[in-house]
């Protein structure tokens, strides 16, 4: 709001005088950006039984992307000031390839009336690759030639190949007997290529027990305990989601006075392998009135070892973290869900509820008290005893009402103004980016050909953290346009706020990571409303439809929350790692969306 967004002649102001920052419709009016995109898939397979119950079965799947970017930014663009006033392009081409290959064979029987047995062996294999290549060039003096060909200098080029695999081995054992006691075994052996040679494989059992409580002959034809189902199950499961090629020691070509050479871009760590988790579940399934009403109550605990971590280390060699397996987590919990289904008369009405209590708590770090990797700005830490991406900073402390300046908390419960003092002596967990407890409430409604859906969701304890407060919370210490309590500042001796005085020249309460930057991200949102009407069958076909729908649906229509940043359902994408949780930089809130359609089927 400090300049306008056009001159009085209607002409878009570019960068504001003694500002930093451009203007993004000038980018609008003078760029370009289009993508095609072609996209194959295709699944095959064949199945044979041989004999009764023994099923063979090949799969075979493709799934193969080519997309085509043309980029060019026009003279009186940013980017064209920087290349002395000539327009710019790029042109770049990705090739992503995934394959899958699966061959299995089920076994299933049934013995005697009593005893029946499904059993599953096979193995698979996935493979995906991404080729891509990148030109860039420079000094396009007219702004209609937007193709690179046009561009007389070269400026950059790059090209990139990266790629991963999966092979696995699987075996699964189900038996029933009498329809009510229920066991089951799986046996997972999973090998990655982005683990050490030595580690690349990886295997993971599970066993499941249940017993079917309501098929015994005292509950049998209870009227109102319809279904009542025991149930338990432990299990080893693997996580292999980290970025290709973690293991091994990397180069990149560079050059240097018109010389090429190789320079290294990571080091190596052979010893990479699969991050476990050991989950146990128990839990009871109920159905009540005839399954009228149907639940389940569920508790968790699961135990992960080797957390695949990045960590400090010592920069001597040149660089500052490695991924390790390091550590151990713990999570636990409850788990609930009610459904019920209504009639009154024509009218049906559907409801499902749903509520997850976890806790979370990073058991060990390996003779690492903290993994602390957030610099400056943010506030995400692995520290032993705590939630995995606690908020650890410097306390605030409110506004000193004689002078406006940030203050904050000692260790001795003093103030001070002084947020490095605070920090270095004081620095300590300040939040949570992981809920109390998280669920849903869903609806559904039918009447005559008419259907209404109503969908809420909710979280509740969790913290966010405001890391773009460093520019829009700061008193324009940076040119950023400010948040709307800025209003509410220090402005004379004797003012009582939370919000320090406006300082051009000082970080006045801006620093990253303090309290001031958190809020809580509790939230209960109209996720989902949708509405439709089906018309009457035999109405569709005097007009030769199969059937007809009008429909509208809409999508976060409203918010309840005391979040202070646009959208509490945040996580900032090129943030987003398994420390760092509930961070919010400029990130683009979710758009209110209605759609109005309709359905015809010939």
């Amino acid at each position: 709001p400090i300049t306008p967004v056009r001159t009085k002649t209607g002409k878009l102001v570019d960068v504001p005088d003694g500002l930093p920052y451009y203007n993004p419709l000038v980018e609008l009016a003078n760029a370009h950006f289009h993508t095609t995109v072609y996209r194959f898939l295709n699944n095959n397979y064949v199945s044979y039984e041989p004999i009764k119950g023994l099923t063979l079965r090949g799969e075979f799947g493709v799934d193969l992307l080519n997309q085509n970017e043309d980029r060019f930014w026009g003279v009186n663009t940013e980017s064209g000031r920087v290349s002395a006033n000539t327009a710019s392009g790029q042109s770049r081409w990705v090739q992503v390839i995934n394959y899958t290959a699966k061959a299995y064979a089920n076994y299933s029987k049934i013995f005697a009336e009593q005893h029946s047995v499904d059993l599953t062996v096979g193995t698979e294999y996935q493979r995906s690759s991404t080729l891509s290549t990148s030109t860039s060039g420079q000094g396009i003096t007219v702004d209609a030639l937007k193709k690179l060909t046009s561009a007389p200098k070269i400026t950059a080029g790059s090209s990139t190949l990266t790629d991963f695999a999966f092979l696995s081995y699987f075996g699964r054992l189900n038996y029933k007997f009498a329809n009510k006691y229920l066991i089951g075994f799986t046996a997972r052996t999973d090998a990655s290529s982005r683990f050490g040679t030595n580690n690349r494989f990886g295997f993971f059992p599970s066993a499941s027990a249940g017993w079917i409580v309501t098929e015994e002959s005292f509950l049998k034809n209870n009227k109102v305990l319809s279904f009542l189902k025991l149930r338990g199950s432990v299990g080893l499961t693997g996580n292999s989601e980290i970025g290709n090629f973690s293991q091994l020691p990397l180069y990149s070509g560079v050059g240097y006075a018109e010389v090429g050479g190789i320079r290294p871009t990571q080091i190596a760590n052979p010893d990479l392998r699969w991050e476990k988790t050991t989950q146990t579940d128990v839990g009871v399934d109920f159905g009540l009135f005839g399954d009228r009403i149907t639940g389940e109550v569920s508790y968790f605990i699961k135990n992960t070892n080797d957390l695949l971590l990045n960590i400090p280390i010592a920069g001597t060699n040149g660089f500052s973290t490695q991924l390790r397996n390091i550590g151990a987590m713990k999570n636990w919990g409850w788990e609930f869900a009610l459904n019920s289904t209504n009639n009154f008369g024509d009218l049906r009405w559907t409801a499902s509820f749903n509520l997850t209590i976890p806790k979370n708590e990073v058991v060990s770090l390996g003779g690492l008290p903290t993994i602390d990797t957030g610099g400056s700005r943010y506030m995400n830490v692995a520290q032993e005893g705590q939630p995995l991406g606690a908020f650890v900073g410097a306390e605030y402390a409110g506004v000193d009402p004689q002078n406006g300046n940030a203050l904050f908390f000692l260790a001795n419960g003093e103030k001070t103004n002084s947020f490095t003092r605070a920090f270095a002596e004081n620095k300590k967990v300040l939040g949570n980016p992981n809920p109390t407890f998280y669920g849903g409430f869903n609806n559904t409604f039918s009447y005559k050909g008419f259907d209404l859906g109503i969908f809420f969701q909710w979280v509740s304890g969790n913290t966010i953290h405001n890391a773009a407060g460093v520019f829009m919370s700061n008193g324009f210490f940076f040119e950023d346009n400010q948040t709307a309590d800025i209003l509410g500042r220090w402005r004379k001796a004797g003012d009582i706020t939370n919000v320090p005085r406006v300082d051009y020249s000082v970080n006045n309460g801006g620093q990253g990571r303090s309290s001031r930057m958190l809020s809580d991200g509790s939230y209960l949102r109209l996720k989902t409303v949708s509405f439709g009407y089906n018309l009457p069958s035999n109405i569709a076909k005097k007009a030769f439809l199969e059937s007809a729908r009008i429909f509208i649906n809409a999508q976060n229509l409203l918010t309840f929350t005391k979040y202070q940043g646009w959208d509490p359902e945040v996580n900032t994408d090129f943030l987003a790692t398994n420390i760092f949780q509930g961070v919010d930089f400029y990130a683009a809130p979710q758009p209110k969306t209605i759609t109005i359609g309709l359905n015809l089927g010939f």
